[in-house]
């Protein structure tokens, strides 16, 4: 039974509404290949600066997959994805959907007729183990929603941010640190825009 003073009430609809929601197509994609992931480094601003202090980072066969992230499961010394403030839109990303597709929605604007507060506070959390002390390298795959407008995040690992990345559509975008051996958690916030995260990807390079 309820407490306090909550009484029942009869309520009223005020108008019927037609349904506006257009279901889009849902695409489920691979996790990033090593060469693309390395492709992607490569191709990111300040990556020649971070080759000439850590020659490694600049061989292929360096690189070594440790952990791995995604909606529909984890591998390696991936511990624990936490997804807050994801959104949930029955036909397009409702919760069997964004496990059958392995990503994760985060809405901003244009959803208030259902509802939304229409707020940017999206975050996803990986936890993860570093096997020893080195570099590695966070590979992000996320998408913005509509694939031809702009999103913004915040990328951090540990307390460390990465600072503010702007994105349209599909990108992967390595973020690379100094770990010590044990447990750390690499986070992505969101700022504005909506966005999918498809999944992480961590890498030591030896």
């Amino acid at each position: 039974m309820p407490v306090g003073d909550f009484s029942l009430k009869l309520g009223r609809g005020a108008e019927s509404v037609r349904p506006k929601r257009t279901v889009v197509r849902a695409h489920k994609l691979p996790v990033p290949l090593l060469r693309q992931t390395f492709s992607a480094f490569r191709a990111s601003r300040g990556a020649s600066e971070l080759i000439a202090q850590i020659p490694s980072l600049g061989e292929l066969s360096r690189w070594n997959e440790v952990a791995s992230f995604r909606v529909c499961g984890k591998s390696g010394t991936a511990l624990y994805l936490d997804l807050w403030d994801c959104d949930h839109f029955d036909g397009f990303t409702d919760i069997p959907r964004s496990a059958k597709d392995c990503r994760a929605w985060f809405s901003e604007k244009g959803f208030s007729t259902w509802g939304s507060a229409e707020t940017a506070t999206g975050r996803v959390n990986c936890f993860f183990r570093a096997p020893s002390t080195g570099t590695y390298q966070c590979n992000a795959q996320l998408e913005s929603y509509p694939s031809s407008s702009g999103s913004r995040v915040e990328c951090l690992i540990d307390n460390f941010s990465f600072g503010s990345l702007p994105f349209t559509g599909l990108i992967n975008q390595p973020h690379v640190s100094n770990l010590t051996a044990g447990y750390h958690h690499f986070r992505i916030r969101q700022q504005s825009g909506g966005f999918f995260f498809h999944n992480l990807t961590v890498y030591r390079v030896v």
